[in-house]
């Protein structure tokens, strides 16, 4: 369709393969394809047994005060088309950011020709050491440990692990690319790519940023990387802008589950530096790969003085997800620094039980577009993202015959989440979760039995708080519709006004009439809340609908 419209992730029966048309709302034009290929929802019965989430397209939508108006919209009326399937479930597939730092800075650094060296640490933060060209503090003993880690096993001598990058993609010029590129299985899932490749070759003065370029770099650039010898696939998943739709990063989630598939292409760990607003098709992939046993890491997210918001974002929220914090060169927390800084997101607390802080800021940042130039200021989870994804790989390949022999796939997630955690150097468990990230030490710990180990809870979008401030399903089930209500409640939720009302997440409801009074209110007025949602908490709030 060449009106791209709007875009909406929806879970039910098959689509047709070719435009149709939807019988309510004046007959939109609309497309739909699958969302997942290799991901599949457990079928409940005869009925479920198709489900299969979709990504569809319908042009010449009339704007609506939120894009879930349309989702509601075909909860409850369907596709009205003759032999149309139910829908289940249905979510914006939302257009969003990730908050990385000075942008206007950032894109004249780039746009200039490329200097004979990179950029110095940022003197702002605390300032690690250096032993040549590039900040490698990261790596020492006293931090992160990577340099220990041939005095602990030969990496060489192991089978080689297979580490997903999920980012803006990487530069194939670049000295500080990574050795063992997949050039086989990388991808690019952003619209207008060439999909084999996950090369960043735009240019331009507002989108030369290299996001992808310096966290791969970091992940397993030689000379700068925590896991030089693992194997990359890089899946871009975002524009050199970093913005990113919702059904980019899913797809990339299929696609690693169905190279999951096989042991030849068994994919061990995943890094994922960007998130942003909740996705119920993210939580459902989440949970799929957790059951085939890889391990994800995610970055928790930056804020500038607790805006747009501090608390962690998903796909790292999840709970079957490590997100990555920030601990910096002196094992302060890179957290809570003010407007003029940028800073890590943590919180809320029940989520810290699942979280490990790696190091950042002042990391080497490969500069996209200029081969041999590494910056010193790489920062922000972005940069703490890769450590942990890359201390994971080693711990499996140091113990891989263990972690192979493990019966349940979720048992070798929760074996390496187990070494790293209890390894990790203890400190600010608000701010730092488990605590700093020891690679080496990591290394030593044996594997757990299997009976040690403990599977976490299938990850969902929810927003339990709704429930008690609507009354909605509390005596049962959730229904469909209540479900999306939650979701989109969630995704309002997530900005600096609506966090200060619940301090303690969306599981722990205000203790006070007043404080539920407010929430609710803050909900329903939110400027992106759609028309359902305004009505359900209006009603509650006893002063009707806000339309």
């Amino acid at each position: 369709m060449a009106d791209q419209g709007t875009a909406v992730l929806v879970r039910g029966g098959r689509l047709p393969a070719g435009p149709f048309r939807l019988g309510h709302a004046g007959a939109l034009a609309a497309e739909a394809e699958p969302l997942f290929v290799s991901i599949r929802r457990e079928a409940t019965g005869p009925a479920a047994a198709a489900a299969q989430w979709q990504l569809l397209r319908v042009a010449g939508a009339e704007p609506a005060a939120s894009p879930w108006d349309l989702c509601h919209a075909l909860l409850a009326k369907g596709f009205d088309f003759a032999g149309a399937p139910a829908v289940e479930f249905a979510e914006p597939d939302l257009e969003q950011s990730w908050r990385f730092g000075a942008d206007p800075a950032l894109a004249l650094r780039a746009a200039a020709a490329c200097p004979d060296a990179g950029e110095p640490q940022d003197s702002r933060y605390p300032c690690g050491a250096q032993s040549g060209a590039f900040p490698d503090w990261y790596q020492d003993e006293d931090h992160a440990q990577f340099r220990l880690v041939a005095s602990i096993f030969d990496p060489s001598a192991a089978p080689r692990m297979r580490i997903a990058h999920l980012d803006t993609g990487y530069d194939p010029a670049h000295e500080s690319r990574p050795a063992f590129v997949s050039r086989v299985h990388q991808r690019s899932f952003v619209a207008g790519d060439d999909p084999t490749s996950a090369a960043d070759t735009t240019s331009g003065l507002l989108t030369q940023l290299g996001h992808g370029a310096g966290t791969i770099g970091i992940l397993a650039g030689p000379a700068i990387g925590a896991a030089p010898f693992a194997e990359v696939i890089p899946l871009r998943v975002a524009d050199r802008v970093v913005l990113f739709r919702t059904s980019a990063i899913a797809r990339a989630l299929d696609h690693v589950h169905d190279l999951s598939g096989a042991e030849a292409s068994f994919v061990h760990a995943v890094t994922i530096s960007m998130g942003g607003i909740a996705s119920q098709a993210w939580a459902e992939a989440v949970n799929a790969l957790y059951e085939r046993g890889v391990f994800i890491a995610a970055a928790a997210g930056n804020n500038f003085g607790g805006l747009p918001g501090r608390h962690i974002v998903f796909p790292a929220r999840f709970r079957r997800v490590t997100a990555a914090c920030g601990t910096m060169a002196d094992h302060s927390p890179y957290a809570d620094l003010g407007l003029a800084r940028m800073a890590g997101n943590y919180g809320p607390p029940a989520k810290m039980a699942t979280a490990i802080a790696a190091c950042t800021p002042n990391l080497p940042w490969p500069r996209h577009g200029c081969a041999r130039v590494v910056d010193g200021d790489g920062g922000g989870t972005s940069a703490a993202t890769p450590q942990v994804a890359a201390a994971a790989a080693l711990w499996i390949q140091h113990h891989h015959a263990a972690w192979r022999a493990y019966p349940e796939g979720w048992m070798r997630v929760e074996a390496v989440r187990k070494a790293l955690f209890e390894s990790a150097a203890p400190g600010d468990r608000d701010r730092l979760g488990r605590g700093r990230l020891r690679a080496a030490d990591a290394l030593r710990e044996q594997p757990a039995t299997a009976e040690a180990l403990r599977p976490v809870l299938p990850d969902e979008a929810s927003f339990p708080i709704l429930r008690v401030l609507t009354g909605l399903g509390l005596n049962a089930e959730p229904t469909p519709r209540e479900r999306m209500l939650e979701l989109e409640a969630l995704q309002l939720s997530q900005g600096a006004e609506i966090e200060a009302l619940m301090p303690e997440g969306p599981e722990a409801a205000p203790g006070s009439a007043v404080a539920r009074r407010r929430l609710t209110e803050a909900l329903a007025d939110h400027p992106r809340a759609s028309t359902a949602l305004r009505a359900a908490l209006g009603a509650a709030a006893g002063r009707g609908a806000r339309v």
